[in-house]
């Protein structure tokens, strides 16, 4: 029977930010479960340097989370049976977190294996200049396969363009699947439950501009502040529904 030696995996650090705006991805087999931000980083355990919102612990003992906010975002860190994990943090101390990164019911949140307490103010410089050469890092490399997918839709050619230029072929993998969900992500079309504002405002704005004769579509996109396409989307909605119709071409009104 063969053995898989399955090694530790490097604790990444990061804003928590990234993360809740990543997407969870469920590993396959062996594989951990991970993250895949849009700047291209694989996280499946993640190193977090925070403040401490809240606590609570259950009359048990048996059960803790903390609420843990690094100014970009927050994120729940949950704790089963061994507690004591905890016990010297409390809310408003500034902690160093290492733990990994799981979802549940559309949640995503962190199991600490280590949560720190940060005495020394200066850890929050070091701890800014390390993502900030992160970003440099990752940014540069993005960069160079956005240039290399012009030159060719082939995955394995780019792997090798850019292993010439000395980056890992996992790390050309990784970043591509990030550009492909941010590019789906950005074609994704605008929920329902998203339009109304907007749909509300374009209303008013009909029945503001509207003198008898309808509110003119040019006129409305001014009043709107809001780009061509997201009000042209937003009319054919109203159009579509009944609640607006054209009197005239060029001319919206409310019924």
């Amino acid at each position: 029977m063969i053995i898989t030696e399955r090694k530790r995996l490097t604790a990444i650090k990061t804003e928590i930010k990234p993360l809740v705006e990543g997407t969870y991805v469920k590993g396959e087999g062996f594989e951990s479960n991970y993250v895949l931000t849009l700047s291209g980083l694989k996280v499946s355990r993640a190193r977090i340097l925070g403040t401490i919102m809240t606590k609570f612990v259950n009359e048990e003992k048996t059960y803790c989370f903390v609420v843990i906010d690094d100014e970009t975002e927050t994120i729940r860190a949950k704790i089963f049976k061994n507690v004591k994990l905890a016990e010297k943090i409390e809310q408003g101390d500034l902690v160093d977190a290492i733990g990994k990164i799981r979802e549940y019911d559309g949640e995503l949140y962190m199991m600490p294996e280590v949560i720190r307490k940060i005495e020394d103010p200066n850890f929050i410089i070091l701890r800014k200049a390390e993502l900030l050469e992160q970003k440099k890092y990752l940014d540069k490399i993005k960069e160079k396969i956005m240039g290399l997918k012009k030159q060719t839709s082939d995955l394995e050619e780019i792997k090798k363009l850019a292993q010439a230029e000395g980056i890992d072929p996992d790390t050309v993998e990784t970043m591509i699947q990030s550009l492909d969900n941010q590019e789906n992500k950005e074609r994704e079309p605008e929920k329902e439950e998203d339009k109304k504002p907007i749909k509300d405002l374009i209303l008013n704005i009909i029945e503001k501009l509207d003198e008898g004769t309808g509110a003119e579509y040019a006129a409305i996109i001014t009043e709107s502040k809001l780009e061509e396409p997201q009000v042209e989307d937003v009319i054919n909605d109203l159009l579509g529904e009944g609640t607006c119709y054209e009197p005239r071409p060029g001319r919206i009104k409310r019924l």
